[in-house]
């Protein structure tokens, strides 16, 4: 990809400004429902005047109520407090993975209203993108849907060419190679599409519906079929150059390793994934056995992988946070809550021999609160109301 265009820092103009506060003011909002003028201009740094035209037109939209509370202040005048209406408007975010592909609908206060499931056949592309498809059109139409649609956003299985709007997977399934994803399921959605790397939503989903917003820069982890990543830094996803970026899964991590499934070799996913997970416990997928009901010999098995698994990502967060200068880590994902919570604690003793030494403020993992089934298409569907913040 030629840097011809990118040698340079983009500025903003008035519009785009205005835009970036308008969303900042909104997130102030959304995260402190009653919060006053005030306190937003003292949260944000924004002069009261720009707060003032802000609020004022975001009632005039009928996205945002303010109430007069009976509280006087010292001052003698009344408390103010502002809301967000959640039947302004809402947004709809789909994601899918190597399985499944998941659906929900939300309003703009951050209410999920419904949610839906449904499998999809991975190697062909306009199947899933018809699955898709139809789990739009459920939304849409779902009786408590509020207000106008936004947009539609779409967590999508990376590489990406956000760009263009492809999905860029080759290694194993090369009917994906180049796909022009976006253009297949706007043939089917009368509504504007946002495509985010499925690493990225999760991390996204994670800051809104879980407790991402209390830390504000913060890697994220999930564990799911691969291994997905996020950086947020100060509430901002960092996407790269095309939307890939954090792609923790494949750090190479072991020399001469096994071929992973982005087709390169020793990435971190082949073993802290579910699929190194089903390799360690002699099976071809994870849903052919019970992690509840293990025999011994998957009982012993299973012990060693949360270990390796554990210290090796371990090693590789210390790495990547000792870049980053980020310290805190949330991990998530599909495996059972309990063993989630093992493999955390092996990584924290990982970490802890890797990271860079006298840096204030430790590194510092913690277990993510968003639903995992369903936080990347959570994620996604923040992206059409949040777009112009993130």
């Amino acid at each position: 990809m030629s840097n011809k265009h990118t040698r340079h820092q983009h500025g903003f103009n008035g519009p785009r400004v205005r835009d970036l506060n308008r969303a900042l003011v909104l997130e102030v909002i959304r995260q402190e429902p009653g919060i006053g003028r005030a306190d937003i201009a003292a949260a944000t740094r924004l002069t009261a005047a720009t707060i003032t035209n802000i609020v004022g037109g975001l009632i005039g939209e009928g996205a945002v109520e303010e109430s007069v509370d009976r509280e006087v202040r010292a001052t003698g005048q009344p408390v103010r407090s502002l809301r967000i209406i959640p039947d302004y408007a809402s947004t709809i975010g789909l994601h899918f993975d190597h399985e499944f592909a998941t659906g929900v609908l939300v309003d703009v206060a951050g209410n999920v209203i419904h949610k839906a499931r449904q499998e999809l056949s991975i190697e062909d592309p306009q199947a899933a993108v018809d699955v898709l498809a139809k789990l739009y059109e459920t939304l849409y139409a779902h009786r408590d849907r509020v207000g106008k649609l936004l947009g539609v956003g779409v967590s999508v299985m990376g590489p990406i060419d956000n760009a263009r709007g492809r999905v860029c997977q080759s290694a194993q399934y090369p009917a994906w190679r180049e796909f022009e994803f976006r253009d297949a399921l706007s043939r089917h959605v009368d509504h504007e599409i946002h495509i985010e790397n499925n690493g990225t939503a999760a991390g996204l989903g994670e800051y809104w519906f879980g407790d991402g917003r209390h830390f504000g820069s913060y890697l994220h982890v999930f564990i799911g079929n691969g291994l997905g990543g996020a950086l947020l830094m100060n509430r901002r996803a960092v996407r790269g150059l095309t939307g890939n970026g954090c792609e923790i899964g494949h750090v190479n991590a072991y020399r001469d390793g096994e071929p992973c499934f982005c087709g390169a070799r020793g990435c971190l996913e082949t073993i802290v994934s579910l699929r190194g997970l089903a390799h360690a416990l002699g099976v071809q997928h994870i849903g052919d056995v019970d992690l509840s009901c293990l025999d011994a010999r998957q009982r012993v098995a299973f012990d060693l992988w949360i270990d390796r698994a554990g210290a090796d990502l371990g090693r590789v967060l210390a790495s990547v946070s000792n870049i980053v200068d980020v310290a805190d880590v949330i991990v998530n994902g599909l495996l059972p809550s309990g063993a989630l919570l093992r493999l955390i604690d092996a990584a924290r003793d990982g970490a802890a021999v890797y990271e860079m030494q006298g840096r204030p403020g430790g590194i510092a993992l913690h277990c993510g609160r968003a639903e995992s089934e369903v936080s990347a298409a959570l994620g996604a569907a923040t992206v059409p109301f949040y777009g112009n913040l993130f």
